[in-house]
């Protein structure tokens, strides 16, 4: 949608006060009134409207700070298309601005057309890193945001392996306060999806791992070896099972949520029901 610049129209800048709008409007609505516009009656017509129209949405203190946040979001709009723009055409001779260019659809929320762009430079240049081609807070950026793409579409293993670059640059030097948090967050919720789709022992161990490394509180740790004690039930890894669930109980004696696969286990507590 088309959205006029009422301050244009009525020539005063965007911090006009309540006053400085209401004498343009009159100054402007008294010139181009078609009255005082003989033979040009039609085109002060429409000037004449269009002054109307600011002065009504300006006028009102309420519509004006609704149209200012409109007017703001398309002159942010217009900069991005005009520095997508330079940087396509810069990108076509240039890495590092066809790098800029994927951190820019990154944070404009345009996924799938940054791991496009991605993926063909990855394919296209053997062992790329973003290293040769960005500064290090950008280089966070846009690993983290790819890593965010990759997890949102189910490829975990894309994303773990983005995730860990960033939580590695972070943990040797932070970049701002709670980042390394929010990817070990990020990181947890991709490795416990692992664990769940995993179909041999060897990926549960490996995440499972991985995981624990990330430091978690006993409560959460213990829930942990519970996801992962279903997961070895499902890959009929019974002794990694029993095993994962008694490290449950030993964590969290109360740990909720266990009886299934207790069950199915044939276990209480942690302890096999044959010791009873």
């Amino acid at each position: 949608m088309s959205i006029p610049d009422h301050y244009t129209t009525l020539k005063i800048e965007s911090s006009a006060s309540d006053e400085e709008i209401k004498q343009a409007f009159r100054r402007l609505a008294k010139e181009f009134h078609p009255d005082k516009n003989p033979g040009s009656e039609e085109a002060a017509e429409r000037k004449f409207k269009q002054i109307v129209a600011a002065y009504e949405v300006l006028c009102n203190r309420k519509s004006r700070n609704i149209y200012d946040r409109m007017l703001k979001a398309k002159r942010a709009s217009i900069r991005v298309t005009s520095r997508r723009d330079n940087l396509r055409r810069k990108a076509k001779k240039d890495i590092a601005y066809l790098c800029q260019l994927i951190l820019l659809e990154l944070l404009e929320q345009n996924a799938q057309t940054a791991l496009e762009m991605y993926e063909n430079l990855i394919s296209r240049k053997l062992h790329f890193s973003l290293d040769s081609y960005m500064n290090d807070a950008d280089i966070r950026d846009c690993e983290f945001l790819l890593g965010e793409a990759y997890h949102q579409m189910g490829r975990l293993s894309e994303a773990a392996r983005l995730y860990e670059k960033v939580l590695e640059r972070e943990r040797k030097k932070a970049y701002f306060r709670g980042f390394a948090q929010e990817i070990e967050l990020m990181l947890k919720d991709v490795y416990i999806q692992r664990i769940a789709k995993a179909d041999c022992s060897e990926e549960i161990l490996v995440n499972m791992e991985k995981i624990l490394a990330l430091d978690l509180p006993k409560r959460e740790a213990a829930w942990i070896h519970k996801k992962a004690a279903e997961a070895y039930y499902r890959a009929n890894d019974m002794d990694s099972a029993l095993r994962a669930l008694r490290s449950a109980f030993q964590i969290n004696p109360k740990l909720a949520g266990a009886k299934r696969i207790s069950k199915k286990l044939g276990i209480k507590n942690g302890v096999s029901k044959t010791h009873f």
